[in-house]
């Protein structure tokens, strides 16, 4: 078997900063291999309203005017490298927004996969040609229909629900995007029992014959991979002795399929504050965290060859 470098991140949440780096990672880092492990489309609508000649917006908190054509496009750049879809309207349109969440949802499912299909318009210059294999699935917080934008790509390859061969043939890949249930009632989540035999559904199809990664979107539970805080009922953090109480919020699932399957590697995120690497029986598992919201890339940068993992990095940039 080659010697092959994958370089995987998650959870960029519409950082159009970070997808710039996702796909920088090649040259950067030597990267044959790059995989986007869910959670990649971001939240929140911004309406960039016109008001007395200029446009008027709240941006990271702060009320931001633009007089110009030059400071709207600013102002536009400044929200996408955050994760936030700017929306230009007029007032009307604006008070409709708020009025009316049924087309505010309409209104920002057309801005998310606008912005998707300039992401993947970009991968496709910045890849083609190079040999470098991208692979981008969804994750538990991106709506549905975001796989019909990543099928238009040239470059970039949805590994959803099944086996797929990676580094030209030599490991192959298993990758689930759904969560065991959140407080969050996000898209794809499900309860754990049923994302177990999602898991299971596609591990009839591997081989046995080359190493395995299994590119699960959710941590196994109680990894030390997996904790995030204790929230109370109206979702604010549980506080004691002035530190905030952390829990594992995993999968038994996906701990269970890792311990009976013993892939080569497992690849994980969904838990922003959870960086670190763990063993799972002879499985490494690695969650590389997340800061997008700073327009930090947190990766994980790992060398496979002769059926091993070589070496393994926690990066940033």
């Amino acid at each position: 078997m080659k010697r092959v470098t994958i370089y995987y991140a998650a959870d960029i949440h519409g950082s159009e900063r970070c997808w710039r780096k996702f796909l920088n990672a090649p040259r950067f880092y030597g990267a044959d291999v790059l995989i986007l492990g869910g959670d990649v489309t971001g939240k929140v609508l911004v309406p960039l309203v016109r008001r007395d000649g200029g446009w008027v917006g709240r941006v990271l908190g702060e009320v931001r005017r633009a007089e110009t054509r030059e400071e709207l496009d600013e102002l536009e750049r400044v929200l996408r490298v955050n994760g936030l879809y700017p929306y230009v309207c007029d007032q009307d349109e604006y008070e409709r927004l708020e009025a009316d969440h049924a087309y505010m949802r309409s209104v920002f499912s057309e801005q998310m996969r606008a912005g998707l299909r300039r992401w993947i318009e970009l991968a496709d210059e910045r890849l083609s040609g190079t040999g470098v294999e991208c692979y981008v699935m969804p994750g538990n917080d991106d709506e549905f229909g975001v796989e019909d934008v990543i099928g238009t790509s040239e470059t970039v390859t949805n590994p959803e629900g099944r086996v797929v061969e990676i580094a030209g043939g030599s490991i192959e890949m298993v990758s689930c995007g759904w969560a065991n249930p959140t407080p969050w009632n996000s898209p794809r989540e499900c309860p754990d029992e049923e994302l177990g035999r999602k898991i299971a559904a596609m591990l009839g199809d591997l081989s046995g014959s080359r190493p395995a990664v299994f590119n699960l979107h959710v941590p196994p539970r109680a990894s030390g991979l997996d904790w995030a805080p204790l929230l109370t009922d109206d979702l604010r953090p549980v506080q004691a002795g002035g530190e905030i109480q952390m829990v594992p919020v995993g999968s038994e699932s996906v701990h269970e399929a890792l311990l009976r399957w013993q892939p080569l590697l497992g690849l994980h995120g969904h838990i922003h504050e959870s960086r670190g690497s763990a063993r799972i029986g002879r499985t490494l598992s690695l969650n590389p965290g997340s800061r997008y919201g700073e327009g930090v890339l947190d990766g994980a940068l790992v060398t496979i060859a002769g059926g091993t993992v070589k070496s393994y990095q926690l990066v940033s940039g």
